[in-house]
Order: structure tokens, then sequence, then C-alpha cells
């Protein structure tokens, strides 16, 4: 991973929960290391005793078990329950894995308008456009710049689709968002997101004691700080009728990047979000190897949305629905209320 590329990923912590006969985890020499880097670098680090924790670990060694717990114990309270240990069979299957789609959104498009995707949810007025931004959970690897950009181009065209000249707003749904890599995510948005054409936008931002590294949003793609993350290699889609009004779904289930996704709507201008408050692991994290060929993903920073704010908490919408179809009918009456809609 290039220095200074942050990826947010879901806490990936089966491996530390597997059954006693199957426990995996890291060599003597990776779990010192795992030690260190969490001590110095996590985001909750001072929330641990660390001389108590390398005591424990010293004095479980011959027993997995108890080694996993010290090590789960760690890692979740020093990352906020965000962090995760990966067993190189883990790496290896989630690198090997295809990137999570956006499935229910770009199959419910029509040209009539979308149908949400419970049964009992009504059907949403033809002039509002729809676009369901799922998990994407990819790990670093020799393809990860081709899996971004292809899910990235595969969320534009969904809204593209979609944008026939009558479409007076939008939703974006992250209720079943669970997190993975950002980048796509924001990127895949990028024109409902973006409210001009040709300039940057910051959208957000990782903050640590440091200070901020803004999230950019270019014409083509995104930037963390002065750093190239994605980009498409021409202009994104555009939509028919910039700076449309949009509506933003969230809940229990959006998390991590799906957090930073709605955190990158916050304070953009004719945006208001409904639904439930998300899951609560707003910070960001990074993916570090250790000795033994696994992994650590470790919780660095908090996410801020464009105006500086956020907590690394849960975050709670506008509007709080509980419910697909309360959720959808508050949405849709302040979409269709709004000037774009309503002809004011």
């Amino acid at each position: 991973m290039p220095m200074g590329f942050r990826t947010t990923i879901l806490a990936l912590t089966a491996a530390m929960a597997a059954p006693a006969h199957a426990i995996e985890l890291p060599t003597r020499q990776a779990q010192i290391e795992l030690v260190d880097l969490l001590e110095r670098e996590a985001l909750y680090r001072d929330r641990v005793d660390w001389p108590e924790i390398r005591a424990r670990m010293s004095a479980a060694q011959g027993n997995p078990e108890k080694i996993r717990d010290v090590l789960k114990e760690a890692i979740g309270r020093s990352s906020g329950g965000h962090g995760a240990w990966l067993s190189p069979k883990r790496m290896r299957a989630e690198a090997q894995r295809p990137g999570r789609a956006n499935t229910a959104g770009a199959a419910n498009a029509t040209g009539t308008g979308m149908t949400a995707t419970s049964t009992d949810t009504p059907p949403v007025d033809p002039r509002i456009g729809w676009v369901e931004i799922g998990a994407f959970s990819i790990v670093p690897g020799p393809e990860l710049q081709q899996k971004m950009q292809q899910r990235a181009a595969r969320w534009q065209a969904t809204i593209g689709e979609q944008d026939n000249g009558t479409r007076c707003g939008w939703i974006v749904d992250l209720r079943g968002n669970t997190g993975g890599n950002m980048w796509p995510m924001l990127l895949g948005v990028a024109p409902l997101l973006r409210m001009t054409a040709g300039d940057d936008e910051t959208v957000g931002a990782f903050v640590t004691a440091d200070g901020p590294s803004a999230w950019q949003s270019t014409p083509s793609g995104l930037r963390l700080g002065a750093g190239a993350i994605v980009d498409l290699g021409k202009p994104g889609y555009q939509l028919k009728h910039p700076a449309a009004p949009v509506a933003v779904l969230t809940g229990p289930h959006t998390a991590s990047a799906g957090e930073a996704t709605a955190l990158a709507f916050r304070g953009r201008p004719q945006t208001r979000s409904f639904g439930e408050p998300s899951r609560g692991v707003s910070t960001a994290n990074v993916v570090r190897p250790l000795v033994d060929g696994s992994s650590l993903v470790l919780t660095t920073s908090v996410m801020h949305d464009r105006h500086g704010r956020g907590d690394g908490r849960n975050i709670v919408p506008d509007e709080h629905t509980r419910g697909a179809a309360a959720t959808l009918a508050a949405a849709q009456a302040w979409l269709l209320a709004q000037p774009a809609c309503s002809g004011g």
C-alpha cells in the first residue's frame, strides 16, 4: 500500500473468533509487532494498558485461545471495534473475492422509475432516480486500481442510465452498505456528490492529531490530500440537472466506508438524510503487513464531513424514520417538495 493511502475496511474478526480446533494466530514475532503497532499508532491507544497486554500475552504462550482473546481485546479497544487481524489465508481469500456489487439498485432501474427492494415498500415516483451503494471489500493488491475504477464506473453508469432528463431528485441508499473500500463508492456517486463540473471539491477528511487529510473529488477521480487514489482517466458522468436535491438513506448496517459516503454528502446543499443512525465506526483504517505474511487492519483516524464535523461515532440522519416504507415515504416527500421537483 503506497504511503499515505488510506482505505476504510469493515472490521473483520472472524479469524479471531474461530473455534478452538481451528484457531489461526500470528507467529510470536508477528504478535509482538502487532502490539507495537497498536500502541504506537492506533486511534484509541490510550484506552489500553499496554504493559498489562504484553504480560498477559507472555503468560498465555502455549494457549492459543488465551492469546487470541488478548489480541482481540487489544485490537478491539484500541480501534473502537473497527480494527482486525487478517491471516494470510484470509488475505488471499479477500484478494481473490470480487468486490460486492451494487445489485438491487442497478437491477431495479427502469425507464419509469425505481421500485424499492422491499416488497412492502411502495414504488418511487418516476421523477426520482435511485442508486444503491453497497459494500465493496477489496484488500490491497495488484488489481486494486482496476477493480476500483470498474466498480465506480458501474455506479456512475447506473446513474447515467436513469438520467433521462426527467429526474428532478435522487435517492442514495446506503442502508445495506456494511463497509469496505470507500474510494470507488465516492467516485461512483460523484455525479450526485459534486456541485460543480470542473473544480475540485473537498467532500470530507481523515483527521489525526497531526491534522486533516482532505478527500478531494476531481472531475475524473479522487485524491487524498495531494495524492491520487483512483481516477477514471476521463471526466466522469455529469447530470443533466446538476445540483439536483439528494436524499441519503442510512441505517444500523451502514458502517465504515458506508459512513464515509454518508459523511461526504453531509453539508452538500440540497441534501437531507433519512432513516436510522449508522453503526458507529466512522473511523479510517490502514492495512499493515506483518512479518509472518498476515496483516493488521489498523484504525488510525476519524472521518470528518466537508465542514470539519465528525467524532468517529454513529451518524444521525437529519430525519429519523423507522422501517423501509416510512424512510422511503419521508425521503420521497421531501424530494418532491423541493423547487426542482415542485416547479417552485
